[in-house]
């Protein structure tokens, strides 16, 4: 029997997502820590070349985990209607199409480099710094992407802690790397470009290994064929995901040209210092919602409205736990942090410390939002969340970023997140009544 088949309690569910959940935390402390290397290496330009960078990688992250949610979601259907051969054949092509696609993208963004910077925001100025960041990423982007694959698929094959074990293993070697390049080798910021292609590749071996050479589990790699059927459903049901990270490297983009006009590189260097807290803190709702996920998926294949109302109704009161529980360890965290990023320059400090204050209201509402759109994922309504994504970035939170600084100022740009996360907090709970009669809520 599948290990997804199993009782709903709110121990199982915390227990079955806690790996993943670790996993992102992990992940993102060691993204913290490198972040706060290349800031002590490089200084705070360092810092805001990476930020800078981010939302080029962002597009094909958004690519991976579209594919990796969306497939998972339906590859974990197919296991609960007990068509596993079918499932196992999707999985391989899947897995095989994000390499390739992946590839090519890479070696395009590779040779559009200029152009591609140009349209972040990139002046000639800080060009050097962010392309010596972003070209070694760019170069380990297959490895990368096949790794956001793998990963999501440990948790479909009921081995979520597989996905902890390479994500803190590669974290750890990132950061070893990054302390040798940066700190005794003196490469500068491509220094931590390789050691985090390196450290985020970790996890495609693991998951090539334990899916390719092991047959003792449900999912593994088998001779590939076409399946373009599931790939397509896959894209359909995972498009909400992409939408998320895509509209996030554009409102990135945004914001960092709001902050470089109201206070220039220091402004840019603050808000990523906010955005690294940020997203330590909502690895924790996405570690969640991913862990539990599969259960969804798996419960609604075999049709089980019973647990499928269980997981949802145990869902909402363990994020709502959580969401106050990240908003006081925002509060607390804050100042120790901002400092280990700033440094000695005490302008990002105050300005980072400020901000993060009004920034972290949003822990409140954001665990709801990210899992409203991994809940209607899970039961292959890839429209509806979609929805979700699109109005909860593009129009929520790029709607009050163009907004509130207009009357505000820079506190309008802080503003903007815990604003926009109420208002799409309202729309999910909207959906969550409109859409629970079809599935027993």
């Amino acid at each position: 029997m599948s290990l997804l088949a199993r009782g709903i309690t709110y121990r199982s569910l915390l227990r079955f997502a806690a790996p993943t959940i670790l996993s992102l935390v992990f992940l993102n402390v060691y993204f913290i820590i490198d972040g706060i290397f290349v800031a002590r290496a490089v200084g705070t330009a360092g810092l805001a070349a990476v930020n800078l960078t981010m939302p080029l990688l962002g597009v094909m992250m958004a690519l991976a985990t579209m594919i990796s949610t969306g497939g998972s979601a339906k590859i974990a259907s197919l296991l609960g209607e007990k068509k596993t051969e079918l499932a196992r054949k999707g999985f391989t092509f899947l897995v095989v199409f994000c390499v390739f696609g992946s590839t090519i993208l890479a070696v395009a963004a590779l040779l559009l480099l200029q152009p591609l910077l140009g349209l972040l925001g990139v002046d000639a100025g800080i060009f050097p710094l962010c392309r010596a960041y972003i070209a070694p990423l760019l170069m380990s982007a297959p490895f990368i992407m096949g790794g956001v694959i793998l990963d999501g698929f440990f948790i479909v094959d009921g081995r979520p802690s597989l996905s902890m074990i390479s994500g803190m293993v590669g974290g750890f070697i990132n950061l070893a790397l990054d302390y040798l390049f940066l700190f005794h080798w003196g490469m500068g910021i491509e220094g931590a470009g390789i050691a985090s292609g390196i450290g985020y590749s970790f996890a495609a071996l693991i998951g090539l290994a334990y899916f390719g050479l092991w047959r003792g589990g449900t999912l593994f790699l088998v001779k590939p064929a076409p399946c373009w059927g599931i790939l397509r459903q896959s894209v359909l049901n995972g498009v909400s995901e992409m939408v998320t990270m895509l509209s996030a490297s554009v409102v990135i983009v945004v914001t960092n040209n709001l902050m470089m006009e109201f206070a220039g590189e220091n402004g840019v260097a603050a808000i990523s210092i906010a955005e690294y807290v940020q997203q330590l803190l909502t690895s924790v709702y996405m570690g969640y919602a991913g862990g539990v996920a599969p259960l969804m998926s798996y419960n609604h294949g075999a049709r089980d409205f019973v647990k499928i109302r269980r997981i949802f109704r145990f869902s909402l009161r363990i994020i709502a736990v959580f969401g106050i529980l990240t908003f006081l360890l925002g509060f607390a965290v804050a100042d120790p942090v901002v400092a280990a990023f700033a440094g000695g320059n005490r302008d990002v400090f105050q300005m980072a410390a400020h901000g993060f204050r009004i920034f972290a209201f949003s822990f409140l509402f954001v665990g709801f939002n990210v899992y409203a759109s991994s809940f209607f994922t899970a039961l292959n309504d890839g429209r509806t969340s979609a929805i979700l994504s699109f109005c909860h970035t593009l129009v929520f939170l790029l709607g009050m970023l163009l907004l509130l600084p207009r009357f505000f100022g820079i506190n309008g740009v802080w503003l903007a997140n815990p604003a926009a996360e109420i208002l799409a907090m309202g729309l999910a709970f909207w959906l969550f009544r409109e859409k629970g009669k079809l599935y027993g809520l």
